[in-house]
């Protein structure tokens, strides 16, 4: 079994089958995905395909990503929140294009899930930001996380507002996790400022008529100058991908 032949019956089974392909290897993962159901986060007409490997329409010419692209992004993500958890450091996720909100639930999950492991902590500070620019999709993932998961808005733990991917959050910054959930053409200078040092940040990039890449990008350094400094960065292919266009805030969605 492997990325894209995963398909369930159900929420569970679909992780499973990505487990059992080695997409997820971390329980902490496992147990997040299979607590956000994606039926409730794919449009009404394909709720019958929701534990499907693959991606679906959500409206707006915009798609909620294959169950694997999620499994891989979290599996890239975990390790340096991990390392900040166990500093007993808060923990920062800004979540870029949140479609139909699915990820970024998982997103809150998984912090809600770190602490319960601990037992003996509250969550303090620690917060995911969901950004859409697209103002369709943003009502739908608020009326999708209020429907099916809505003690992550009222504890705090999630917030979804408007905004555009390309110049990020920076009023939130820095940020120690960052996902980007549609294909920029270019590295986007302005978002990866946003990430604080050791922070890491997966992003789609291509154009779509060119092959697009995910990219793993970590800050490893701050340096003294204003502007955007490419020695700050480490950057790392993960592997080839297909993503819809990152909308920019002067173009039309």
């Amino acid at each position: 079994m492997r990325a894209w032949t995963c398909h369930g019956k159900t929420q569970k089974q679909l992780v499973d089958n990505l487990a059992s392909a080695g997409i997820i290897k971390n329980p902490t993962i496992k147990k997040v995905m299979i607590s956000v159901d994606r039926a409730n986060y794919v449009s009404a007409g394909y709720v019958a395909n929701a534990y499907d490997d693959r991606p679906l329409p959500i409206g707006c010419g915009q798609t909620i990503s294959a169950p694997h692209m999620h499994a891989h992004v979290l599996e890239e993500l975990l390790p340096p929140l991990e390392e900040r958890f166990r500093r007993n450091d808060p923990i920062k996720i800004l979540d870029v294009g949140i479609g139909s909100g699915y990820l970024t639930s998982c997103f809150g999950r998984f912090l809600e899930v770190l602490h319960i492991k601990d037992g003996t902590r509250k969550i303090v500070d620690s917060k995911v930001w969901g950004i859409e620019y697209v103002t369709q999709l943003l009502d739908v993932s608020k009326e999708n996380t209020n429907k099916f998961d809505k003690d992550l808005l009222e504890n705090g733990l999630v917030d979804l507002q408007h905004g555009d991917g390309w110049r990020g959050l920076p009023d939130a910054s820095p940020f120690h996790a960052i996902h980007v959930g549609a294909a920029a053409v270019t590295f986007p200078k302005n978002l990866m400022k946003q990430l604080a040092v050791g922070g890491v940040m997966i992003i789609p990039v291509g154009a779509q008529e060119s092959v697009q890449v995910l990219y793993k990008v970590k800050r490893i350094s701050l340096s003294t100058a204003s502007s955007f400094c490419e020695e700050d960065f480490k950057i790392e292919k993960l592997l080839n991908v297909r993503y819809v266009p990152l909308v920019r805030g002067d173009m039309k969605p």
